[in-house]
């Protein structure tokens, strides 16, 4: 059954939308013409309301580029049809917002243009992911590569994989990221470990890996700027 039959044809957020304009509706509203019917016990409203309280770090809308198809068939109502079109519909809104934030970023010299570009893509991960940014003579962005992408604390990287992705692109300089899901970006023994390893293999290809970057909640480490002895400074 359709409940926006169940509504008053002036509240019916298609309606509304006719009326005043899309940016009129309720980030709820928004959902529910995407979604269209809710269940016999929750009207479509409400389903799109549970969808928006499904985790309450992220902003309204913000959480539709973070949530897996999984996650939003947790709310009754959202079979996996709907469940895959919500996440299509995120991962649209993700590129887009990724590809104004890229042209915002003119090059990678400073740190705080690694943060701004990864921040919002990697601290609500409850996973870990390690990308790498391949960068030109200009330190201008190349090729951005997700290298692995792992379990909640533990993923698996291979300098060699890293190394490959660099000559295929003819990168200049690159600079490594990975997300700690607990929050806290201090290094690990095997971060550390890996980062002089990967240090190393950069240096004989001459090739510099100019920063690893651990992005937490709110909060960051740079090798670069805690390191003296790191050869990308």
């Amino acid at each position: 059954m359709n409940q926006f039959k169940t509504m008053k044809s002036e509240d019916m957020p298609q309606e509304k939308c006719l009326r005043q304009g899309p940016e009129a509706l309720s980030d709820a509203e928004l959902l529910a013409i995407l979604i269209r019917t809710g269940t016999k016990e929750h009207s479509v409203l409400e389903v799109s309301e549970e969808i928006l309280k499904l985790n309450p770090q992220f902003d309204g809308l913000v959480g539709l580029m973070h949530f897996d198809i999984k996650t939003y068939q947790e709310v009754s109502g959202i079979g996996e049809i709907k469940a895959v079109q919500l996440s299509v519909i995120g991962e649209i809104a993700r590129r887009i917002w990724n590809r104004s934030r890229r042209q915002s970023i003119q090059d990678f010299r400073s740190v705080d243009a690694v943060i701004q570009y990864f921040k919002e893509d990697l601290r609500h991960l409850d996973h870990e992911v390690i990308r790498v940014l391949y960068l030109d003579n200009h330190l201008h962005l190349i090729q951005d590569a997700l290298i692995s992408s792992g379990t909640c604390n533990r993923t698996v990287i291979s300098t060699r994989d890293i190394m490959i992705r660099a000559l295929r692109c003819s990168a200049v300089s690159m600079i490594l990221c990975h997300n700690h899901p607990a929050g806290d970006p201090t290094p690990s023994e095997e971060d550390i470990f890996f980062t002089r390893q990967l240090e190393a293999a950069c240096k004989l290809m001459e090739l510099p890996l100019l920063d690893h970057v651990i992005i937490g909640d709110n909060c960051y480490y740079s090798f670069r700027e805690q390191d003296l002895n790191f050869s990308g400074k």
